[in-house]
């Protein structure tokens, strides 16, 4: 059976009258041979009224094919033409038949053959045929039939230049050809002069986008470009498919246009939203590194700049650079603020450190991470050296120089203090075991105070966490082997080892897993056990791990990150990076001890450090002249018997240590490192300063119940009306950001209301993440700009304004909250651009 006979019987299943024209005769020999059941055929020749009336008089219940192989008459001229209009007419040309294969009405059949080339592939007629509907006009097929061309899924005009844009930027010509192909450029070309108002006689899409970015640039010139190139920018950035070519595509921009001459004087107020090219932002971390160094720019109009930057196309990728900015301009005028400080008792420095003169310490820390993960040392070159001088110079060795003070006056170091690190085992775990609560302690080497408070401000922000932190004052030296020694049941006496640094826990040895266990299991007093942190992650949550852990009342947990690489000459500047992993890792261990039903977790480090990023110079360096037997020697402490030092060190005997024993123990003071072959010298740890003896003492419990919330997002509105093309919105945070209440992201536009639920607007992206500040400082205000679809298809209809949050683990986002409005927006609104 043909095809067109195929079409015949399933026009007859509702049709009793099909007219066949072929006024070429082209098919009357498939005529003929056609045998259709049921079905009269007849050729028409001349004998109009014959015909009438055989079909309405003679066999009024009959079907009929009634064959013309002459030019359809004019309508004045058809006898037959009521019968025409009552019944179906078939039409067996090249764009008949393709009409009639993809049911559209005759009324398309000019169409057809203005873009007939489109129409030969039978791919695309079926991809049209499956887009197609009966309300469909000429322009309403045109866009579906670009849609296919671009390969998109909708038909916005916006989509198809998108398309068409990531196509040039990979130097692919394919589109523009099928275009003039199918005859579709002038359709194209014409729709993008009717929406952006762009105007060319030999329109191409880079310099319809030069027009657009030179439109929306804030130090470019006027254009005849719409402000509806806005939306079209704004769509661009976040589109997850084609964003990669607004990278290709800016630069390209910049580099033909006079960008960075016109970036050259521009002030932060001209340029501190504009996102078009990357040069803007290279342009503001120029200028904030130069009034950072100067220190012209105060801390909170910093911030607030990179706050405004924070939510633009760019700082993802160059975030790094605008968090050191921040963290480097934060340590300045902490220094500034608390270098002179001085103390009138060691208890009063230890308490100042905890409470607030860490964040220096942190500060730096975070400048130097962002600063290296920038890979951008040249860029920030001026900022790093004035940061890092600021630190080594103004804030620890002046700093340290006046704690150094409290620590000459001591008789014997503080351990028998309530928050001593010898008392650890007795004044914080007994107190689990004696209520008969099993109890986990994670000892993680060189976390020191600082870090311990970013940790605990991130387990607060997991839900269903409480965690507080208080310091506590590590043994001295501080170093690793005493350090974990004290943190254990000591029933009698902590001593060293001659001619070692080995620590005996009551003459057991707590070197080491094994020597640690035995001590446990020896002194505790109850079922404890020690072990690895990989090896206790490796155990999995249900049965093995959960059985491991009935065993026992006391688990100590060990892991060694951030000393391991700050000990090592060849990994000491990733230190800072290994702060980041061991963050990332302890949380990740605290919720595996969740799993495994543990409810009370202690964190805390057997000592902290101090680090400088820079190489330290030789005059830094103390030529310590000291005597005696040496047993142990590095950068901060010597450990021997009848040792006598000089000036540039302090000695305490083994009783001021709380140690048994002759050993001796000489701690340069400040700051100063002994010259000593071999070993790493930006990391060191061992001696007094507040960076490597304050540690910190994490309490970590979980809840069933929620201890976090997100903060809240609302609007401010004078009106339910959008009466202009612009809406301003002011969006404010309804209360301060806590350790309960976290951050909440929001990305809002306005859309249809209706099912197609469209785009009308720009997108407005902000993180709501203010700790501090009045209602009013928690105000950010954003100007919509709306398509003009907005005041044509839904005029006098009503829209919503939808805020919607990002669904974690995922790049997708679901609705938080909506307000509707009805837009009432009149023509005159249409010639804002005039």
């Amino acid at each position: 059976m043909s095809r067109i006979e195929e079409s015949l019987y399933k026009l007859f299943d509702e049709h009793r009258l099909v007219f066949w024209y072929d006024e070429k005769s082209e098919m009357t020999e498939d005529f003929e041979q056609m045998q259709l059941q049921g079905i009269e055929k007849v050729h028409v020749q001349q004998n109009p009224f014959e015909i009438k009336y055989r079909l309405v008089k003679t066999e009024p219940e009959q079907k009929f094919l009634l064959y013309f192989s002459d030019p359809r008459p004019a309508y004045e001229d058809n006898w037959l033409l009521d019968l025409e209009l009552a019944h179906h007419v078939l039409q067996t040309d090249q764009e008949a038949l393709f009409l009639q294969e993809m049911e559209l009405g005759y009324h398309f059949r000019a169409l057809v053959t203005e873009h007939l080339e489109f129409f030969k592939s039978k791919d695309r007629r079926i991809k049209l045929k499956d887009l197609a509907t009966a309300n469909d006009t000429h322009e309403g097929i045109r866009y579906k039939m670009l849609s296919i061309v671009f390969g998109v899924f909708n038909y916005h005009l916006s989509s198809f230049v998108l398309a068409h844009t990531a196509a040039f930027s990979d130097g692919n010509e394919r589109l523009d050809k099928e275009l003039k192909r199918y005859n579709l450029e002038g359709v194209y070309w014409k729709e993008i002069g009717k929406i952006y108002g762009y105007q060319s006689d030999k329109p191409s899409i880079f310099e319809f986008l030069i027009e657009v970015f030179e439109r929306n640039f804030s130090l470019g010139r006027v254009t005849a470009i719409s402000k509806e190139s806005r939306l079209l920018l704004s769509q661009w950035r976040d589109s997850i498919q084609f964003r990669g070519s607004y990278h290709v595509i800016s630069q390209k921009i910049s580099e033909e246009l006079p960008i960075a001459e016109k970036l050259q004087n521009a002030t932060l107020d001209e340029i501190a939203d504009d996102e078009l090219f990357k040069l803007t932002d290279l342009k503001i971390i120029h200028t904030l590194q130069k009034a950072v160094i100067e220190q012209t720019i105060a801390p909170d109009k910093l911030n607030g700049i990179i706050k405004r930057r924070e939510n633009k196309f760019w700082y993802r990728e160059l975030e790094e650079l605008y968090q050191a900015l921040w963290h480097g301009s934060d340590l300045i005028a902490l220094v500034k603020k608390h270098a002179d400080t001085k103390y009138a008792t060691f208890e009063e420095g230890v308490k100042d450190y905890a409470q607030n003169l860490y964040k220096v310490d942190q500060s730096y820390r975070k400048f130097i991470l962002h600063y290296r993960a920038s890979n951008q040392n040249r860029v920030l070159s001026e900022l790093y050296e004035r940061v890092d001088k600021i630190y080594s110079n103004d804030w620890l060795l002046h700093y340290n120089n006046n704690w150094q003070q409290r620590v000459d006056e001591l008789d014997a170091w503080p351990n028998q203090n309530l928050n001593s690190q010898q008392l650890f085992f007795k004044n914080q775990v007994k107190p689990f075991l004696d209520k008969k609560q099993r109890l986990f302690v994670i000892i993680s080497d060189a976390l020191r105070y600082e870090c311990g408070q970013e940790l605990t401000a991130k387990l607060l922000s997991e839900n269903k966490h409480l965690a507080s932190i208080e310091p506590l004052i590590s043994s001295l030296p501080s170093y690793t082997q005493l350090g974990m020694a004290s943190m254990l049941p000591v029933k009698n006496t902590l001593s060293v080892q001659a001619n070692s640094d080995t620590v005996l826990v009551d003459g057991m040895s707590s070197s080491g897993i094994q020597g640690r266990s035995k001590v446990l299991e020896t002194n505790a007093d109850v079922r404890a056990t020690a072990i690895q942190a990989e090896e206790f992650m490796a155990k999995n949550s249900g049965q093995e791990g959960r059985e491991f852990v009935k065993n026992y009342d006391l688990i100590y947990i060990y892991h060694n990150v951030i000393d391991k690489r700050g000990d090592d000459k060849m990994s000491e500047d990733t230190v800072f990076e290994g702060v980041e992993d061991e963050i990332k890792f302890l949380i990740d261990l605290v919720k595996k001890i969740g799993n495994m039903n543990g409810q009370n977790i202690l964190i805390t480090a057997d000592h902290g450090f101090i680090y400088q990023h820079h190489t330290i110079d030789e005059s830094d360096f103390t030529a310590s002249v000291h005597s005696g037997e040496v047993w142990k020697e590095n950068r901060r402490f010597v450990f021997g018997k009848n040792l006598t030092g000089d000036k540039s060190t302090k000695a305490f005997t083994a009783s001021q240590l709380n140690l048994r024993g002759d050993v001796m123990a000489l701690i340069p003071k400040s700051i100063n490192r002994l010259r000593i072959k071999g070993a790493g010298s930006r990391f060191v740890h061992g001696g007094a300063t507040l960076q490597e003896i304050v540690v910190p003492l994490i309490r970590v419990s979980k809840t069933r119940e929620n201890t976090t919330r997100q903060v809240d997002v609302d609007i401010i509105r004078s009106s339910d009306r959008i009466t202009t093309n612009l809406l301003s919105i002011s969006f404010i945070q309804s209360e301060l950001v806590s350790e309960s209440v976290l951050p909440r992201q929001i990305q809002a536009g306005i859309y249809s209301d209706d099912q197609e639920e469209e785009l009308l607007s720009d997108l407005f992206k902000y993180h709501f993440d203010f700790a501090e500040g009045s209602e009013r400082q928690r105000e950010v205000k954003h100007k919509f700009v709306l398509s003009s679809k907005a005041s044509s298809k839904y005029r006098n209809k009503l829209v919503s304004l939808i805020l919607k949050e990002p669904i974690e683990g995922t790049v997708k986002w679901k609705k938080y909250n909506e307000h509707k409005f009805t837009i009432n927006i009149s023509f005159t609104n249409d010639f804002d651009d005039f």
